[in-house]
């Protein structure tokens, strides 16, 4: 009796892990973790930053908020423009960019919203 519950035991194990495998392919493919943010790393340079911004606002995302009287303007600074500009990248194209981190509590401030 011990050896049949002992082999059914291992039964649902095994169905169990195959069940599971079979969910993670439901998974969206590219789908950000929730709740994650692509911000400016600690050793991104001004540079990289303002190169970034350059790339990303010539149409691939909208920066309007960062322009003068925008939400996000301030600070106006290739730190500040480019942390929204690599989340906002982040959002559409699912990469952060290698400037960047993935951060796990929101950076949103004042009426600058990170979405």
């Amino acid at each position: 009796m011990a050896k049949i519950i002992s082999h059914l035991c291992c039964t649902l194990i095994f169905l169990s892990l195959v069940a599971a495998s079979q969910c993670e392919r439901l998974t969206v493919p590219n789908q950000i973790p929730a709740p994650t943010w692509c911000v400016a790393s600690d050793s991104a340079t001004d540079e990289q930053l303002q190169g970034f911004i350059d790339f990303a606002c010539n149409g691939k995302i909208d920066c309007r908020f960062i322009q003068p009287g925008g939400s996000c303007y301030d600070p106006n600074t290739p730190r500040g423009h480019g942390s929204y500009c690599l989340d906002a990248y982040y959002r559409i194209y699912k990469d952060c960019n290698p400037i960047g981190t993935i951060i796990y509590k929101d950076p949103s401030y004042g009426d600058c919203l990170y979405i």
